[in-house]
């Protein structure tokens, strides 16, 4: 290993950390960055495919009982309970929909690079979050209209063409190199974590860039919202976690913890952000929230 390599991989946390603050205080140069938001998605799923046993992808689609209540908690579960939260917080309905989006976002794309971080199981992870994905913009729309009478136009085309971008080519392209057998997957992950924290770098910088000014506010509503945010990135996290570990392997348990909980709050902060910055505000936070997270993830990996 390099050094450049080694030091990207014994520094990541600090990495994230930086360009969380570069996008709290250098807001106007980290939105000139969201064009590469998605090129650095694809990197990282890309990197996540080459891990991928597609043998066991197979075996975990028929993983049916888990999809399910993995997606009743996620869709169901999650948001009423983050719904609850913020209408005991006196939250007026904008606020309360705000919460309930971002709770109601599907599983984090990256989520099966960070289960393969902690030796969960990536391929379950990964399938959870196809599976998601896919339902979110049906589901999305039908909660909020149930709870709010609010309707919010989710683009069907745009999450499919996300889904084709940034999970099934850079999936096909990994298994086109693995099946040709050139060595080419390890030459690759020789440079994982040099890649890997370029992206993060970049795509942190630029979601956070965007909630910057209300962010720092600090209001007395910022401070509820950045505990209900600590709530969703790491208080689901642990107590599936924890309950999951009766029933599953440590390693599934992880997988399962993890898609369910981890959530890809940019898409609601990039939905929301159309109709306005209130109702894209906890979404971001959750954002800012995922850095402590990945952090944690990598620190702890072999503890968790």
């Amino acid at each position: 290993m390099n050094i450049l390599e080694k030091n990207a991989q014994k520094y990541f946390g600090l990495t994230i950390l930086l360009s969380a603050s570069l996008g709290l205080f250098l807001p106007s140069l980290g939105m000139k960055l969201n064009f590469l938001v998605i090129p650095s998605l694809f990197v990282l799923m890309f990197y996540t495919a080459l891990k991928i046993n597609f043998n066991k992808l197979q075996q975990s689609v028929f993983k049916i009982k888990y999809l399910v209540i993995g997606t009743l908690i996620s869709f169901i579960i999650i948001p009423l309970i983050l719904y609850i939260i913020a209408h005991l917080f006196n939250f007026n309905d904008m606020q309360k929909m705000s919460v309930v989006l971002s709770a109601l976002a599907p599983t984090i794309l990256s989520a099966p690079y960070f289960v393969a971080v902690m030796k969960g199981d990536v391929e379950f992870a990964f399938i959870l979050s196809v599976l998601l994905t896919f339902l979110s913009p049906f589901i999305i729309p039908l909660e909020l209209y149930f709870l709010f009478q609010s309707n919010i136009d989710i683009s069907v085309v745009e999450i499919f063409k996300s889904i084709l971008y940034l999970i099934f080519i850079p999936v096909l392209i990994a298994y086109i190199i693995k099946k040709i057998r050139l060595n080419i997957d390890e030459v690759l992950l020789s440079k994982e974590h040099t890649a890997i924290s370029v992206v993060f770098f970049v795509f942190i910088w630029a979601i956070i860039s965007v909630n910057a000014d209300s962010i720092l506010s600090l209001s007395s509503y910022i401070l509820e919202v950045l505990l209900i945010s600590i709530i969703q990135e790491f208080g689901f996290f642990f107590v599936i976690l924890k309950i999951s570990r009766k029933f599953l392997s440590n390693s599934m348990s992880k997988s399962f913890a993890f898609s369910i909980a981890v959530k890809n709050t940019a898409l609601t902060a990039g939905i929301a952000i159309v109709y306005s910055n209130d109702l894209s505000l906890v979404s971001s936070m959750v954002v800012l929230m995922h850095v402590p997270m990945f952090a944690y993830i990598f620190w702890k990996k072999d503890k968790i």
